[in-house]
């Protein structure tokens, strides 16, 4: 697998959940997308900007980008990852680009107020960033401080971190020739601070089967990582073998799907490839040339 393979499918996961980010009305998304979604959309959610159209990232993905971009100006140290943050961050709160999550406001007015210390935020955005840091590193015991670091400069919860750690693990199995059941039973086998990785594993395989769309429901499709984590397993597990309908279902489910497309789409990577999505997946996002700047 190629830092192509493994970076270029998060942002995919991201792109194509765009369009029915953050909307919780599943018949409402049915009738916008009959057919399923297959193609990059802009937002309809009131939340996004209305300066983003199809083929831009979420705030999820717009961070990403940017640690992408700091990874491959750093050598692919996270030296340089505070700083460009803060950049990136001031710069959209003067631009309003992109949105300005909990987390980053919360990580924003700690800074401001001289406590240099991240928000407590429990989403899994933070942990949904770490595909840029496949692109330069490879080796797990090198790969999970720099996914544990990189979260924790703007979520504090512990789970977050953990499962930081819990899909940076996983993505390596993967990238190396394990299954996904083999790959989530051996990241959820390390011991993690705060993360019941087995029990959420155990969710996800459960929810994986029979009605996805009223498991992942009950499951919780919001931004909290109780709900998040196990339901990106499951559509890993439902769609093993199939990884565009695997972005396609979780941007189906709506709520928070950004954060769970990044994952998935990472994962989906370390199992297929970039060549198993849709070329024009890639020639449609519009901060293509970014990323092939930034890849190494």
């Amino acid at each position: 697998m190629t830092a192509r393979d493994l970076v270029l499918p998060s942002f995919f996961g991201d792109a194509l959940a765009l369009g029915p980010h953050w909307i919780y009305d599943p018949v409402q998304i049915a009738a916008w997308y009959p057919g399923g979604i297959r193609a990059y959309e802009a937002p309809r959610s009131q939340y996004h900007p209305a300066t983003k159209a199809a083929g831009d990232f979420t705030h999820y993905g717009d961070q990403a980008l940017a640690l992408l971009e700091s990874l491959a100006g750093a050598g692919g140290s996270l030296e340089n990852w505070p700083a460009d943050w803060l950049r990136w961050a001031e710069r959209i709160r003067e631009d309003k680009s992109s949105y300005l999550d909990g987390a980053t406001r919360g990580t924003l007015q700690n800074l401001a107020a001289g406590v240099a210390e991240p928000s407590p935020s429990s989403d899994l955005g933070g942990a949904a960033r770490i595909a840029p840091l496949l692109a330069f590193h490879r080796d797990v015991e090198q790969l999970v401080p720099l996914a544990r670091a990189q979260t924790a400069l703007t979520h504090g919860d512990p789970q977050v971190i953990d499962a930081a750690e819990f899909f940076a693990r996983a993505a390596v199995s993967v990238a190396g020739g394990a299954g996904f059941e083999e790959a989530f039973d051996e990241a959820a086998s390390h011991p993690y601070d705060a993360l019941p990785a087995i029990d959420w594993g155990t969710l996800g395989r459960d929810a994986s089967s029979g009605d996805l769309a009223a498991k992942a429901g009950a499951l919780g499709l919001g931004c909290d990582i109780d709900g998040a984590f196990p339901i990106t397993l499951a559509l890993a597990f439902r769609y093993e073998a199939d990884p565009v309908e695997a972005l396609s279902a979780n941007a189906m489910l709506g709520g928070d799907s950004a954060a769970r497309g990044l994952l998935l789409g990472l994962l989906m990577g370390a199992r297929h490839g970039a060549a198993a999505f849709p070329a024009e997946w890639i020639s449609g996002l519009r901060s293509i040339d970014a990323i092939e700047r930034a890849l190494p």
